[in-house]
């Protein structure tokens, strides 16, 4: 059996000056690797057809981390605590979960990756929680001081959910490396897992064989913690077999 082709997303790196170009952390490739897949990165592009060639090539993507969602593609202007965005990657993305999510191929979105598939999906974020009261209570703290191998909090995972199903756990402690969070709920979604201070912390596609997202890093904390590899482990087997 082949083993399957794994796209992941990419966030835009300047490292001074004359260094400008693609990014993915590589605790996503080694998880991968680990799983039995073969990861790809998946740069910027704007032609359809590339779009096209990529969605026909993957056999999974992963909607990957890193810099916050452009608030226009949900309705907003940029609140004086946002951080930096790149119009053209939001753009991309969500051109691509929208024409992926036709293939009924399996989806894993991870961090900004959640926030992502939640306003392509027709959601809204919260574009600074320091900012934001949950239900009456203000939030914790979901950027971690501690390295990002580390989990920080704890969430509750819903009963019978693919999450629980992944992990066997209704309780989990995962890092947490984000400033921003899903507010108004997108289409065809559902909420499998919230911190103790109510965020949001991972979803679930309603109309989708595998459509997974979660607000932490699984892969940073996969070499050590087996829930954490179990995701991808399932992702990829969904992946061969789709």
């Amino acid at each position: 059996m082949k083993k399957p082709i794994i796209g992941i997303t990419t966030s835009y790196l300047k490292h001074n000056d004359n260094m400008e170009g693609v990014y993915v952390h590589q605790d996503y490739h080694r998880a991968i690797e680990r799983a039995g897949g073969i990861p790809v990165m998946l740069p910027v592009v704007n032609d359809e057809e590339a779009i096209q060639r990529y969605v026909s090539m993957c056999d999974g993507i992963i909607f990957s981390g890193g810099e916050d969602v452009d608030p226009q593609f949900y309705g907003n202007d940029p609140h004086m605590s946002i951080g930096f965005f790149r119009t053209e990657r939001d753009e991309f993305e969500i051109n691509l979960f929208n024409e992926y999510i036709k293939t009924l191929k399996p989806i894993f979105g991870i961090c900004r990756g959640l926030q992502l598939i939640n306003v392509a999906c027709g959601g809204t974020l919260i574009q600074d929680l320091a900012l934001h009261k949950q239900e009456g209570h203000t939030v914790h703290r979901h950027e971690q001081t501690i390295p990002r191998a580390m989990p920080f909090h704890g969430v509750c995972v819903e009963l019978e959910s693919r999450l629980h199903l992944i992990t066997e756990k209704t309780r989990l402690r995962v890092n947490s490396l984000h400033h921003q969070a899903i507010d108004k709920l997108g289409g065809n979604l559902v909420v499998t897992s919230r911190a103790n201070d109510g965020v949001i912390e991972a979803i679930e596609g309603t109309e989708h064989p595998y459509l997974v997202a979660v607000q932490w890093h699984p892969e940073s904390m996969s070499e050590t913690y087996k829930e954490m590899q179990a995701l991808f482990d399932h992702f990829i087997k969904i992946s061969t077999i789709v």
